[in-house]
C-alpha cells in the first residue's frame, strides 16, 4: 500500500448518537472479540423545516394615460421689432497750410574778449639783522666780547610782477530768423455728423392647433402577493466535542496512509489542494464501498503547549469529517482521533529545535479503512 502526506491532526467519533453507543469508559464485560476505538463525540444534529421568503409582497403599478383637448393658439413667431438706418456724416472741401518745416531763429556765437594786465605779488617781506662791529673804546673789560657794537641793518621786500588777462567782455550769441517751409493742403471739413434712425418692424403670428391638459396621467395599483419555498435545514440539537469509546469492527483495517495535504502553522483550513487529494484517496473509497468505515487520525508538530497542540488536532479532524459530510457521505462512517504531538514521525519534540520543513513532517493526517 502507498502512503501519501496530510498536515490534518484531529480525529472525531463522527456518527450520531442516535445511531452509534458511545461509552465514557471500556466496558467491563464486553462480548468476546468487541474491539473499541477512543475517539471524539460528534455534535448532534436534527432536521427543521423553515418557510423561506424568497420574494417579498409588492404593489404592481399600472399607469392610466392622460387626457387631451385641441385647441388653437396665436403664437408669436417673432416678436415687433426697430430697424436701425445708418446715415453717414457729409463733408465740404477746404484749403489748409501745412507747415514741412518750421521757421526757426538761428543763434551765433560770440566769444569772450580780454585785457592784458598784471599783478605785484610780494614773493619776500622785508627783514633786518643785527651785525656784531668794533668793541666800544671806552669799555673798561679785558674780555674782547665785551662791549661789542651791535649795528641793525634791515632788507627790502621781494616783489615779483605776474601777468593776468582780465575779461573785458564776456561770451554772448547773436539770433537771426530762418524762414521756414510750408505747402497748401486740400482738406475735408465734417458739415453734419452720422446718425441713425429707427424703423419700426411689426410682429409675426402663427396659428397653431394644440393638445391642452385636462386630466393628468394617474396610477392604479395591483397587490401581489409574497413567494415563498420550503427549506429543511439541520440545527445543533446537543453539542460534542467530549472524548469517548466506540465500538468498531475488529477486522485490521486497511492503512490508507499519510496523505500530503498541509496547513499553516496554527491553522486549521483546509487548502484546495488537500481537498482535492481527500476526494481523490479518501471519498472515492467511501463512494465506492457503502460498507467501508474510515478513521481519521490528525498530528501535530512539537510547537506551542499540548493542550494547544490537542485542541489543534481534534479542530483539524474535524474540518476534514465536516468537508467528507459536505460530500455526502454518512457520518456513522467516520471515526476520529486527535493525537496531538504524541506520535511525532522525527526527533523534533520540545528538547531539540528544528527547521519548520522538519515541523511540517509532524503536522500529517493518517486514514484507516475498516
Amino acid at each position: 500500500m502507498k502512503y501519501f502526506y496530510l498536515s490534518v491532526a484531529v480525529f472525531f467519533c463522527a456518527t450520531l448518537q442516535a445511531q452509534v453507543e458511545y461509552f465514557e469508559t471500556l466496558p467491563e464485560n464486553p462480548e468476546d472479540g468487541s474491539c473499541f476505538v477512543k475517539c471524539i463525540v460528534p455534535d448532534e444534529y436534527a432536521e427543521q423545516s423553515e418557510r423561506i421568503e424568497t420574494r417579498a409582497a409588492y404593489k404592481k403599478l399600472r399607469v392610466i394615460p392622460a387626457v387631451y383637448e385641441t385647441e388653437v393658439t396665436t403664437v408669436v413667431v417673432r416678436p415687433a421689432s426697430k430697424k436701425l438706418i445708418y446715415e453717414p456724416a457729409t463733408y465740404k472741401t477746404v484749403m489748409d497750410t501745412v507747415w514741412m518745416v518750421d521757421p526757426y531763429n538761428q543763434l551765433t556765437i560770440i566769444p569772450a574778449t580780454f585785457q592784458n594786465d598784471f599783478i605785484s605779488v610780494e614773493v619776500m617781506p622785508k627783514s633786518g639783522s643785527w651785525v656784531a662791529g668794533e668793541k666800544d673804546p671806552n669799555c673798561p673789560s679785558i674780555n674782547p666780547a665785551d662791549c661789542r657794537i651791535f649795528h641793525y641793518r634791515e632788507n627790502p621786500a621781494l616783489v615779483r610782477k605776474v601777468p593776468i588777462e582780465k575779461l573785458e567782455n564776456p561770451a554772448s550769441t547773436a539770433s537771426k530768423r530762418v524762414v521756414g517751409k510750408y505747402e497748401l493742403i486740400a482738406k475735408e471739413v465734417e458739415v453734419t455728423p452720422a446718425r441713425t434712425r429707427e424703423e419700426i418692424i411689426p410682429e409675426v403670428t402663427k396659428d397653431i392647433k394644440r393638445k391642452v391638459l385636462v386630466k393628468d396621467e394617474s396610477v392604479e395599483e395591483v397587490q401581489i402577493p409574497a413567494e415563498t419555498v420550503e427549506v429543511i435545514k439541520k440545527v445543533l440539537v446537543k453539542k460534542g466535542g467530549m472524548s469517548a469509546w466506540r465500538k468498531v469492527p475488529c477486522t485490521i483495517p486497511e492503512q490508507v496512509g499519510v496523505v500530503p495535504i498541509h496547513y499553516a502553522s496554527n491553522s486549521a483550513a483546509l487548502t484546495d489542494k488537500s481537498k482535492q487529494l481527500i476526494d481523490q484517496y479518501i471519498l472515492s473509497i467511501l463512494t465506492s464501498n457503502s460498507n467501508a468505515i474510515v478513521e481519521i487520525g490528525s498530528h501535530t508538530d512539537s510547537q506551542g503547549g499540548s493542550e494547544f497542540n490537542q485542541e489543534l488536532s481534534e479542530r483539524r479532524a474535524k474540518g476534514v469529517v465536516e468537508y467528507l459530510i459536505s460530500k455526502g457521505i454518512s457520518s456513522n462512517r467516520l471515526i476520529a482521533v486527535g493525537y496531538g504531538e504524541t506520535q511525532l514521525l522525527n526527533d523534533c519534540d520540545d528538547s531539540k529545535p528544528c527547521s519548520d520543513s522538519k515541523h511540517a513532517e509532524n503536522r500529517r493526517t493518517e486514514f484507516k479503512v475498516y
